[in-house]
């Protein structure tokens, strides 16, 4: 593993396909899976929801470097590990360059439904000890200042009870989280209260203001 990965990122990746399977439902999965296919199939499109696109991006993001390519892709899959561990403004705008006039970006986001209490100290939380989560209004907000604008009313938030149910069981390899909804136990909070979900958007560049 790269010295550039922190020690929790590291472990969050070595882990994450075999918590994928404990941090959603195969309902859930299954859903993503149909989600993306609507908006790629038929399309040239460019994967980065791989724990090896991961990887490189937290690399380049680290670096400060492009995450530039010769070859024009129809839309741009942002997904999996790279969309937790990577500053989503960062990521938005690099999502840019590799596509063709008009092409989309298809995203699943991991995030918060909004700044509950609850939701409010996992943030706080997470920020401090792992990397920081967004409310929905926020991502989009972040979304819209990096140069994008939604082309779809496809997705929208998408609650995920089974990540606080997984965490709380002490089920995932990845044990950062577990850790969290402990503290969060400890003081006072009911951990599956915490609204976690997920943002799933189809967005295309702002024309008027010329590119990310």
């Amino acid at each position: 593993m790269s010295l550039m990965f922190s020690a929790s990122g590291a472990e969050f990746l070595e882990n994450y396909q075999r918590d994928a399977r404990l941090r959603w439902s195969p309902e859930d999965l299954a859903a993503q899976q149909e989600f993306v296919n609507s908006q790629v199939t038929g399309r040239d499109w460019l994967d980065w929801s791989t724990p090896g696109a991961a990887m490189e991006l937290v690399q380049a993001s680290r670096g400060q470097t492009s995450m530039g390519t010769a070859a024009k892709f129809e839309a741009v899959v942002l997904a999996g590990p790279a969309v937790e561990l990577v500053d989503p403004a960062w990521i938005f705008r690099q999502a840019s360059p590799p596509l063709v006039p008009g092409g989309w970006l298809v995203g699943i986001v991991p995030c918060l439904r909004d700044n509950s209490p609850e939701s409010q100290v996992f943030a706080d939380l997470a920020a401090e000890t792992l990397w920081p989560y967004y409310t929905v209004e926020d991502l989009l907000e972040v979304l819209r200042e990096s140069g994008w604008r939604l082309a779809s009313q496809a997705g929208g938030f998408v609650p995920v009870p089974r990540f606080n149910d997984a965490a709380l069981k002490d089920q995932l390899g990845f044990k950062g989280f577990t850790r969290i909804f402990a503290r969060l136990a400890a003081e006072g909070y009911d951990p599956m209260a915490v609204g976690w979900g997920e943002l799933r958007l189809v967005a295309t560049v702002n024309s008027q203001r010329g590119g990310a």
